[in-house]
């Protein structure tokens, strides 16, 4: 449905679509929504539709293979409905004479859901619930990359990558000290590490990281929103930690007897 949605939205003229654009200085609720769905280019639009395609795959693969699709379609029910408009507003915290349109935030916040969704993964296939610090420093990690690898070089960029990566080793540590006090972990870590469900789960993930976050931004007139990537795929993941965490949709730890099933090693 959202490929419906910005296919249609592509074949209208271009002066529509323009007017469909998300403009800082006259935004409207309006057009707060409707931005994300434009598209102005077939390059622009072909990247973001095989973006969506990739990880929505891997999304759909990991619930489908847990039996708890809950946290698939909450996030596609969210790209339709919350996040167009919330990060539509949220660009207005960098003031400029532009206009902004695509899908790239969107899809950036459907990625922010995929760390969680393969620490679900993981947990069903180990029959046991994981250490939610380990979803934490994996966020705290991306968000030491991304500071340090995808942002110019400035004090700012320095004191946020070195934050991530402080932050990264304090949750995992804390984390790992707590799986290894478990019977077997190791043994069941390895298996997880050499799961090809698990393997291309992340390789997506850091894929569409490296892709969202390039180092040359200004393109032939346009300039990539590498700002709203960060924070889409920051709220992205925030609300399906909390989601997962505050067990708003399955209690998580009654379903570890029945996902256990599943085989553990």
């Amino acid at each position: 449905m959202i490929m419906s949605i910005i296919i249609i939205i592509f074949s209208l003229s271009e002066s529509t679509r323009r007017t469909l654009s998300f403009a800082y200085a006259e935004p409207s609720l309006w057009t707060a929504y409707t931005a994300p769905f434009v598209h102005l280019s077939a390059a622009h639009l072909a990247g973001n539709v095989a973006v969506f395609l990739l990880v929505s795959g891997a999304f759909y693969a990991l619930s489908r293979h847990v039996r708890t699709p809950w946290l698939f379609f909450s996030a596609l029910v969210a790209a339709l409905s919350i996040f167009p408009v919330t990060l539509s507003l949220l660009n207005l915290a960098v003031p400029r004479d532009a206009v902004t349109y695509g899908f790239s935030g969107v899809n950036m916040a459907l990625v922010g859901f995929l760390p969680v969704a393969i620490g679900r993964y993981i947990e069903a296939k180990r029959g046991r619930p994981i250490d939610t610090g380990l979803l934490l420093a994996a966020f705290f990690l991306s968000v030491s990359g991304i500071a340090i690898f995808a942002v110019p070089r400035s004090p700012l960029a320095s004191a946020v990558g070195t934050a991530g990566l402080t932050l990264c080793v304090l949750f995992g540590g804390s984390a790992v000290r707590q799986e290894l006090r478990l019977a077997d972990s190791r043994g069941r870590w390895r298996a997880s590490a050499s799961d090809p469900v698990v393997i291309v789960g992340i390789g997506t993930w850091i894929l569409l990281l490296a892709t969202a976050f390039p180092q040359t931004v200004a393109t032939d007139g346009s300039v990539t929103n590498v700002y709203v990537h960060f924070v889409g795929y920051a709220l992205g993941f925030m609300t399906a930690y909390l989601a997962h965490e505050w067990k708003l949709f399955e209690n998580r730890v009654e379903k570890r007897v029945d996902t256990g099933r599943l085989g553990s090693s």
